[in-house]
């Protein structure tokens, strides 16, 4: 299956699964640990439009809040771009992935999982989770790991490896599983959400109502095999039996409880509009707060949810964002990408222009599908040492400068207001990165000493862009003729910075706004859209002559604004509008 048709199939089907896992993430991540007694509160307005939400972070000794802005992801899409990232470092793509991509993760991460964390910290040492030097009480804690952890990553693989028998890929998502999690239930949740991924991105025609539950049921065999030894280190066998004690026994177990659930899958999809949501996933244990982050609760709720919506996904998302009292980003986020490969992309033209990092996102699922190799020379393995002089660096470093991260890749700061705690001990610096390639890092640093304390200091803090205001949605619309020609103007010569980016839009933090030229087709033939743009912008001096040495026209040279002190020019941008900036002095 190799002509163009099949192609663009398979490009819109890892576009759409990537997109619709982020886009369930990001609609669920704000309703992860909301009580039941407080869901009205959260079904307010469409229920498919992000919102703005604040998050409590720090724990009892470093508390503050963080300000959420509409649309944007959380760990949960973060490791599947780390793990994307690594796939295309090719046969190495594990060392990546361990050595690399889980270090950083550490200091940018946004709600990640106990059990990750726990294994991020050995590989920060250079240790195995599972290596006989670790304490045996922490051995035996990352083998008690049954997370939904692994199996909300598994994505990737499917996208990069789908045209391969399955089990090539399930090889690579237990790799991948082993480096943060040894449970069974963790390890074949995945298997069984990656096999359901696998089926629904091969089919080149509609699936049939329950196929996803029947095909799991008929191929038990093939996608609960534990893999060929030589695909598995020694040791993780070893002091696998060692932790848990006749591993190959709970293995059966947790294949019998995913059994279990499928069965309930089948009896309740036979009832076709009888069926209740709700009711179904209260039987998969979605609900059970003992057990409902586990792996297998959630690869099968979202196969259910997948199967049960696939004619209207973006309900599906909805179903699983708003299931109150579960894992509400995370099932989310499962059921988007299966709803992905099984509908392509289309379905989420609603959505698009408002989740996180979409066209990187979209970017990182075209080169998968694609069997895009990254040919770059193999980073340094990045260490605890290194990770905290990288990030004193960052903190210091002045507004808009130029960062490298310990990836390699490039980045600009963006300087968030400082939080002092209400006791003084302990302050908390925001910043948010934007590296080159198109992806927003937030990084907080949390410094303990002997700070002044500010009596009214604020519980939210946020970035400069985040400021809460009493009037919202409001800025600059222009449509533009090429959005490489306008980004290079208003980000590279005038230094706004770019919150959102697809091939629709392009959302300044700023509030501007671009549009393609084709935006303008509805407004009535005779009418004339007239605007000037003001702009505040720091290095003036540098930035008009970087406009003077380009093609662009200069209508007012740079000058004194009246007795004000400020310095400013008048331009034109690259499609003819008229664009006046100012110095931030004065």
């Amino acid at each position: 299956m190799t002509d163009n048709n099949t192609i663009r199939l398979k490009t819109s089907k890892g576009a759409g699964a990537m997109l619709g896992a982020a886009f369930g993430d990001a609609l669920g991540w704000p309703n992860e640990r909301i009580a039941k007694s407080n869901a009205s509160q959260q079904t307010q307005g469409r229920l498919h439009d992000f919102k703005r939400w604040t998050r409590r972070s720090g724990g009892r000794f470093f508390p503050h809040e963080e300000i959420i802005e509409e649309g944007e992801y959380s760990d949960d899409t973060q490791l599947i771009l780390c793990l994307s990232r690594s796939l295309q470092k090719g046969e190495r793509w594990w060392e990546h992935f361990t050595q690399v991509e889980l270090p950083f993760w550490s200091v940018y991460e946004r709600g990640g999982g106990g059990a990750t964390k726990r294994a991020v910290e050995s590989w920060l040492d250079g240790v195995m989770p599972w290596n006989s030097k670790r304490k045996p009480q922490d051995v035996k804690r990352y083998y008690d790991a049954g997370g939904n952890g692994v199996a909300m990553r598994s994505l990737p693989h499917v996208l990069l490896l789908g045209e391969k028998e399955f089990p090539k890929i399930a090889t690579n998502i237990f790799l991948d599983g082993i480096a943060t999690h040894g449970h069974p239930r963790a390890l074949l949740g995945a298997l069984a959400y990656g096999f359901a991924l696998w089926v629904a991105f091969r089919k080149d025609s509609k699936l049939a109502y329950g196929e996803l539950v029947e095909e799991l049921i008929k191929n038990v065999d093939l996608w609960s095999a534990l893999p060929a030894t030589p695909s598995i280190p020694p040791e993780w066998r070893s002091q696998a039996e060692k932790s848990l004690q006749d591993y190959m026994k709970l293995w059966e177990s947790a294949k019998a409880e995913v059994m279990e659930y499928l069965e309930v899958c089948r009896a309740e999809l036979s009832k076709g509009a009888l069926s209740l949501d709700d009711d179904v996933l209260k039987k998969l244990q979605c609900f059970n707060s003992k057990i409902s982050g586990a792996g297998t609760v959630a690869a099968i709720a979202s196969v259910y949810l997948a199967s049960r919506h696939a004619a209207d996904p973006i309900n599906g998302v909805v179903k699983a964002a708003f299931a109150i009292g579960s894992d509400t980003d995370t099932i989310a986020s499962m059921t988007g990408g299966l709803l992905g490969c099984i509908n392509g992309s289309d379905w989420l033209s609603p959505v698009k222009q408002g989740i996180q990092d979409a066209a990187y996102i979209e970017k990182n699922a075209f080169r998968l599908a694609n069997g895009h190799i990254d040919d770059k020379p193999t980073h340094e393995v990045v260490k605890r040492s290194l990770l905290k002089n990288w990030v004193d660096d960052v903190v210091i470093a002045p507004d808009s400068s130029e960062v490298s991260l310990p990836d390699r890749r490039k980045a600009k700061v963006n300087r968030g207001r400082d939080y002092i705690g209400r006791s003084g001990k302990f302050k908390v610096e925001f910043r948010r990165l934007t590296t080159d390639d198109g992806q927003i890092i937030y990084l907080n640093k949390i410094s303990k000493g002997d700070f002044e304390a500010i009596a009214d200091s604020p519980k939210q803090t946020s970035l400069p862009h985040q400021q809460p205001s009493k009037s919202r949605g409001c800025g600059s619309k222009i449509p533009v003729a090429s959005f490489e020609k306008a980004i290079w103007f208003y980000r590279d010569c005038l230094g706004l910075t770019v919150k959102k980016q697809s091939t629709d839009v392009v959302v300044f933090d700023q509030g501007l706004v671009l549009v393609p030229l084709s935006y303008t087709n509805n407004v009535p033939q005779g009418m004339q859209l007239r605007a000037m743009l003001y702009i505040q912008a720091t290095n003036i001096a540098e930035r008009f002559r970087w406009v003077k040495e380009s093609d662009l026209q200069v209508v007012t040279v740079l000058s004194p604004w009246g007795k004000s002190g400020m310095l400013f020019f008048r331009s034109l941008d690259p499609d003819g509008n008229v664009v006046e900036v100012f110095s931030t002095d004065g």
